[in-house]
């Protein structure tokens, strides 16, 4: 094997020009795929988180609401459709019981439930309608990460106090520790106080959103125990469906959702970012297959004379072929790290801009295994032109060599 990489050196060495165009070749393909999977990778991580990265992988509903057990119901509650109740809201009684079982699920990472209804806030003469979430800040805080998003006050959700979303403050004129009316969908009214401002990276929970106690919120809309929602996330948000058709077998009377059944188009557009990342990066293999097969193709060639000397003097036909292809891997393993100098410097390059809405960050094991791949390819390209050297005849390699 000595003899085989020292000729494959020399072989390479003696047509420099060539060696180190197909190297710059494979360095850039190899800089292209790094970057472009990262890029997509990346953009793909930041349009998941900015869906549901403080948010529900899966929530639990009751399957039957205020109004369809009135109308199954023997005696029928004529209020209810007469726009006296207070609520029509989906409930869940037996809440407590659901959380305890799922939070011995080993993929569960938090569990928040929740009683989420609409309001109008009353301040300085404006009026605005708001969604009211009572929880609890301990298992919220999980989901929604409310302690290290607030940008004024406190996270105090206790008793009459309530974090609000930071455009609302600003919209309303409110700031920690002023007063605001809350009108409630049964003409009642209550007055709270401003325990700090929110930012949730999200313009629509900014501008309308409260988080308020769960107890003092059941109190409010008059809900006795039960809660709207259970609201969950799970280690691999990718795996929600899963997980939720096996809720749904398991669990009675509860309605689950996932955020990929709620988020198709979403989904169907990553589906289509891979499979072009995909196509492209066969494409640039395919581009530094057929670029080393040709340039050991013509080595071959050039060097026949070469060939023919060394089996006459006794080299073997697979030590032939192995030169070729020693000389193949060798173009791949130079091209390849080459490459990812290169493409670690273009996406240090991007990172750079400013302005930019997401960062492109890159693993080190999809940067070996595509430097990897690229090695292999070239491994492969040599398989042709080493079997050509193999099978020439010496005498005819020297005489027209």
């Amino acid at each position: 094997m000595k003899f085989e990489l020292k000729m494959a050196l020399r072989f390479m060495l003696s047509g420099k020009s060539q060696t180190l165009f197909i190297i710059i070749g494979i360095a850039v393909g190899v800089a292209v795929q790094i970057f472009l999977g990262s890029l997509i990778t990346s953009l793909q991580d930041s349009l998941v988180d900015e869906t549901i990265g403080n948010s529900a992988h899966i929530t639990l509903k009751s399957s039957e609401d205020v109004v369809t057990r009135t109308l199954n119901a023997d005696v029928s509650d004529d209020l209810l459709f007469r726009g006296n109740a207070v609520s029509t809201r989906k409930n869940i009684d037996n809440w407590s019981l659901i959380v305890d079982e799922l939070a011995g699920e080993e993929m569960v990472t938090a569990i928040s439930p929740t009683l989420q209804g609409t309001a109008l806030v009353r301040s300085g003469g404006i009026d605005r309608s708001v969604q009211i979430k009572g929880v609890f800040l301990d298992e919220a805080d999980l989901i929604y990460e409310i302690s290290d998003r607030m940008v004024t006050g406190n996270p105090l959700i206790e008793g009459n106090t309530a974090v609000i979303g930071s455009t609302l403050a600003q919209d309303m004129g409110l700031e920690s520790g002023d007063n605001f009316n809350l009108l409630l969908p049964n003409g009642g009214t209550v007055r709270l106080l401003v325990g700090g401002a929110f930012d949730l990276q999200n313009e629509a929970a900014n501008s309308s959103l409260i988080f308020m106690d769960l107890r003092r919120t059941q109190k409010l809309f008059n809900t006795g125990d039960a809660v709207s929602s259970i609201e969950v996330q799970i280690r691999d948000p990718f795996e929600a469906d899963l997980i939720a058709g096996k809720w749904k077998e398991s669990l009675d009377n509860v309605k689950v959702e996932d955020w990929m059944e709620l988020n198709q188009q979403l989904l169907t557009a990553l589906s289509s970012q891979s499979s072009s990342s995909y196509t492209i990066q066969f494409f640039v293999i395919l581009s530094i297959t057929l670029g080393i097969a040709s340039v050991l193709a013509v080595s071959v060639i050039q060097k026949s004379k070469e060939i023919g000397i060394l089996k006459a003097m006794g080299t073997t036909k697979k030590s032939t072929s192995r030169i070729f292809i020693l000389q193949g891997l060798l173009l791949g393993i130079l091209g390849s790290f080459a490459g990812i100098g290169l493409g670690i410097l273009l996406l240090g390059s991007f990172n750079s801009v400013e302005g930019l809405s997401f960062s492109i960050t890159y693993q080190w094991r999809n940067v070996f295994l595509l430097a990897a791949i690229a090695t292999f390819a070239g491994a492969i390209a040599s398989v042709i032109p080493a079997k050509r050297s193999a099978n020439m005849n010496p005498m005819e390699a020297i005489k027209n060599g």
